[in-house]
């Protein structure tokens, strides 16, 4: 039995009308032509086996099309960005609003208002419950309310929109006036909090794992102009191309050309081609579910570069067909030393995953 991955509690709550976005961007031959020219300079054949292996064969489609320049079978997935294989892992997509979904079709809205009420939250804009000093009356209250308004004073607080880009015609939820998704209201946590630890806009900031670039495009708002993510070739083509839509062409480099952009996109194949020095690498959502040698690759990678580590992982450390084993960021974390873990408590936005954040340390002193 799977269970959805819910802050809290829900009794009875009014369900949000849920429909599909629309696509905006027309993903023209010229950026396409970008996104194919460095996808086929990273191509490699030949990764070790883990759980993105398969998720990398369920979209052949999508690969041999960019390995053609197949410009208008690309066009075509990527303004359907959000249904299909192609995100699977990587965000909310069409899944959750269809009778494919591994959660009940309330699933999706519910988690839009989970993820606004942690958010609200963790921006100290809506007080925590208490068992010992709230009622029962008082939580469902709570918890089944209007929550718009939240909205409007976490867009306050951020100074910038968490609503949704009509790019791919994404999965959206109504609340009040605004268009959310769970990605949507989730991933602005992240800047957010980089931010709350001392990071400045100035800072170079490299993302292991940058899904399908919403946290890039967050930090993109927030100021940061030296944004670095790194990820498999495919990944890092559909990052480029959610983000050319979203935060404009001009504003992202990619493999082959000048890197001096606000957002360097680099595929996993050339991590020797990121730069030297880091203030801050993030992971979220990835250490644990790529294979073990890989991760370590990572961790010494960031032990190398960069002053501080933030990791945002779940730890169930399961075995994945009974061959690929996952493993916690801090058991990796002590096999490959250098790190010194600053803070650990629950992540806000969702059930089940730690949030850390470490500083780099000479000496190998391990917390």
């Amino acid at each position: 039995m799977r269970f959805p991955t819910l802050t809290r509690l829900f009794f009875d709550t009014p369900s949000l009308p849920t429909r599909f976005g629309e696509n905006s961007y027309e993903f023209a031959d010229p950026i396409l032509e970008r996104i194919c020219n460095a996808f086929n300079l990273a191509d490699a054949g030949g990764a070790q086996e883990d759980i993105w292996t398969e998720l990398t064969a369920s979209n052949a489609d999508f690969i041999k099309a960019m390995r053609e320049k197949d410009f208008q079978g690309i066009r075509a997935i990527l303004s359907n960005l959000f249904h299909g294989p192609l995100l699977f892992g990587m965000g909310h997509t069409d899944i959750f609003l269809s009778k494919r979904s591994p959660y009940d079709r309330q699933y999706f809205p519910l988690r839009c208002r989970d993820a606004t009420l942690a958010l609200a939250e963790a921006l100290a804009l809506k007080s925590l419950a208490s068992n010992q000093q709230t009622s029962l009356d008082d939580y469902v209250s709570s918890t089944n309310a209007d929550v718009a308004d939240y909205i409007q004073q976490i867009e306050e607080k951020l100074r910038h929109s968490i609503e949704v880009p009509e790019v791919g015609k994404p999965p959206i939820a109504e609340i009040g006036r605004y268009r959310v998704s769970p990605d949507s209201v989730r991933h602005a946590y992240v800047m957010y909090r980089v931010k709350q630890l001392g990071h400045k806009p100035e800072d170079a900031l490299l993302e292991i794992g940058g899904g399908f670039g919403n946290v890039a495009r967050y930090a993109f708002l927030q100021g940061f102009r030296d944004y670095t993510i790194v990820d498999i070739p495919y990944v890092a083509a559909i990052q480029a191309a959610f983000l050319a839509a979203t935060v404009g062409e001009d504003n992202i480099s990619l493999l082959g050309e000048d890197p001096v952009k606000a957002i360097k996109i680099c595929p996993s194949t050339r991590k020797n081609k990121l730069p030297e020095t880091i203030d801050l690498a993030i992971n979220m959502d990835s250490l644990p579910e790529i294979n073990k040698t890989e991760s370590l690759e990572y961790l010494n990678l960031i032990r190398s570069k960069s002053r501080n580590f933030l990791s945002i992982n779940q730890e169930a450390q399961k075995t994945h067909k009974e061959t690929i084993k996952q493993y916690s960021v801090p058991d990796l974390i002590n096999m490959v030393g250098g790190f010194r873990r600053l803070h650990r408590h629950p992540y806000w936005m969702e059930q089940g995953y730690a949030e850390e954040y470490y500083a780099v340390d000479a000496k190998d002193n391990v917390t």
